[in-house]
């Protein structure tokens, strides 16, 4: 097991300063630092815990190389200090935003008043399968190739011009997904307790659409509509795109539900 973590104690007065490792960079200044991490991946599954801020997913390419960018704003009162930790064994790879307090000891209370934040923007390669989790941050993911299991509890869920399977879920947060023309033959599966979710799709995608919410439809297409009387959620909508075939499920305990149609090749 190898683990590399950037914990970085900066004077306020002091002039910004860079310390490098094999394959990372912390450079900092102040209250504001950024971190980064590289390395090739084998093809194992990687997992994103960041309980203090965003994560955005780009595509990489088929380098096999995985790019981890941090922000991380240094503002607990307590003296506590956000890292970036990386994890690597030999079947899977772990990117964590760790809380550590002034003797280096990871802690999972913030203090009160604390207003630390650590955003992550990672760059992943092609076939990769990708889990995430955030408790108020956003999820976005753009143009990503792979696999991708995402969970927020608060935060809003962001997918555009992917290429493979999606289960993404949000307690109260928004899920918004845009496909693209031909973007992807693997299932998407879409779950909010209260969070409105929204799928946009052009007429020429092959999708077989399953919408389940006590809140309300809003669609460009046609649908069927089956009630379920006292139950959660009360109502069931169903609608075949093109061909039908590929599986799109949404399902919210009270959210809106909305199917709409883009324009092919129009921007999103």
């Amino acid at each position: 097991m190898r683990i590399l973590k950037s914990f970085v104690f900066v004077c306020l007065v002091s002039a910004p300063f860079v310390t490098t490792a094999a394959d990372r960079t912390v450079v900092g200044s102040g209250a504001m630092e950024q971190d980064s991490w590289s390395g090739a991946i084998g093809g194992m599954p990687v997992e994103v815990v960041n309980r203090f801020g965003d994560v955005r997913l780009l595509r990489g390419g088929a380098d096999d190389q995985l790019d981890v960018a941090a922000v991380i704003q240094q503002l607990a009162i307590d003296g506590s200090k956000l890292a970036l930790d990386v994890t690597t064994t030999d079947d899977a790879v772990t990117v964590t935003v760790t809380r550590y307090d002034y003797q280096g000891h990871p802690v999972s209370e913030a203090p009160r008043g604390d207003r630390a934040r650590a955003d992550l923007a990672v760059t992943v390669p092609d076939g990769a399968s990708m889990t995430v989790e955030t408790i108020a941050g956003r999820v976005i993911s753009q143009g990503v190739h792979g696999s991708l299991d995402l969970r927020t509890d608060r935060g809003a869920v962001q997918i555009s011009e992917h290429s493979g399977s999606v289960d993404a879920s949000s307690s109260s947060g928004a899920i918004e997904v845009s496909l693209g023309p031909g973007a992807t033959d693997a299932g998407q599966t879409l779950t909010t307790a209260t969070g409105p979710i929204s799928v946009s799709t052009p007429d020429n995608n092959d999708l077989e659409v399953t919408m389940s919410t006590s809140g309300s439809f809003i669609t460009d297409y046609s649908i069927t509509v089956k009630h379920h009387d006292g139950e959660q959620p009360n109502k069931t909508a169903t609608a075949v795109i093109g061909a039908g075939g590929t599986a799109v499920t949404m399902t919210s305990g009270t959210g809106d539900l909305a199917l709409h149609r883009a324009r092919a090749g129009s921007p999103r």
